[in-house]
């Protein structure tokens, strides 16, 4: 495939391709294993990784394919979900999504519905929340509580949402494995070399793991379109942001427009009622005596209609 783009020593993250290449595979999986442990404050001492593809039970029922599907016998089931683009409804995506590896637990016969946890997590490049509910968080975390008392009903039920477009700490600035994590995670496809990692062993295996040379060259084809498609969409979403601010700022400045010359023929009317003369009126208003008088004879309506 012919290369569509200049590429950058990392990959974007944010595309599904990417985020599975450097968190998807056997031999990185301490990296989803440890951001997992240090978002749900879990302990985890065994992770597999399980098939992102949930079919339905019939035919004719939804499916659902998740970005990434991990599971511990220990505590249950991980789901990650990345998610670029805004969407009225992610948050009900992703109780929606829950279900399924809970069905998957549900055994054939008599069940008492002691399932293991689902841990959700959805690394989000957009607010999930207005500003004014949260200001300044960019981690929001989410269960089933007692609405008077904040007492957990289970904790069955975990979703975190990590908006990574709202974190904008330098790496000095960071003072947790999460905000470090959020920080590498925004910046990778902005590092033309390798940063400081501060000798973290993590994040280095992060970078490594990030190297566009480091992809197949089938792989690279994947993201290559993948990228593509973020842009090409991008651009048609701002075109049609400023196309929509132009005709909202025509609309307001003809709307003002017609707003004064509505006043203008309001004012001429009461002056008109008042008995000044054409000229005075014309000084007044800025309106030729022609158009005075025809006000005078038969009203605003003339002049409106007119037009």
């Amino acid at each position: 495939m012919e290369q569509l783009i200049k590429n950058t020593k990392y990959v974007d993250p944010m595309i599904d391709v990417a985020f599975k290449q450097i968190f998807g595979r056997e031999k990185n999986k301490r990296l989803i294993k440890e951001l997992l442990e240090h978002v749900f404050h879990q302990d985890i001492t065994e992770l597999s990784f399980v098939n992102v593809e949930h079919p339905g039970e019939s035919k004719d029922d939804r499916k659902a394919v998740f970005d990434l599907q991990c599971n511990s016998k220990q505590l249950g089931d991980f789901i990650v979900e990345v998610q670029v683009k805004e969407q009225t409804y992610f948050d009900k995506r992703a109780i929606y999504y829950s279900t399924f590896p809970i069905t998957a637990q549900a055994p054939k016969g008599d069940w008492d519905y002691d399932f293991k946890p689902v841990f959700f997590l959805g690394i989000l490049n957009f607010k999930l929340t207005e500003p004014a509910d949260s200001p300044g968080e960019y981690i929001h975390r989410f269960s089933i509580r007692n609405d008077e008392t904040g007492a957990q009903l289970t904790d069955s039920l975990q979703f975190v949402f990590m908006e990574v477009a709202g974190f904008n700490k330098q790496l000095q600035d960071c003072n947790s494995f999460v905000d470090k994590f959020l920080y590498f995670f925004k910046n990778l496809p902005n590092f033309a070399v390798k940063p400081d990692t501060q000798n973290d062993s993590y994040f280095d295996e992060l970078l490594a793991a990030a190297e566009y040379s480091n992809m197949t060259k089938a792989e690279q084809e994947a993201y290559n379109r993948r990228l593509k498609i973020q842009r090409d969409n991008y651009a048609a979403d701002k075109f049609a942001r400023e196309k929509a601010l132009k005709e909202i700022s025509e609309g307001r400045e003809k709307g003002r427009a017609e707003g004064r010359a509505e006043g203008i023929l309001s004012v001429a009317s009461n002056l008109i009622k008042m008995e000044l003369s054409t000229e005075s009126i014309t000084q007044a208003t800025g309106l030729s005596p022609e158009e005075v008088e025809k006000i005078r004879l038969y009203g605003i309506g003339s002049m409106t209609t007119s037009k």
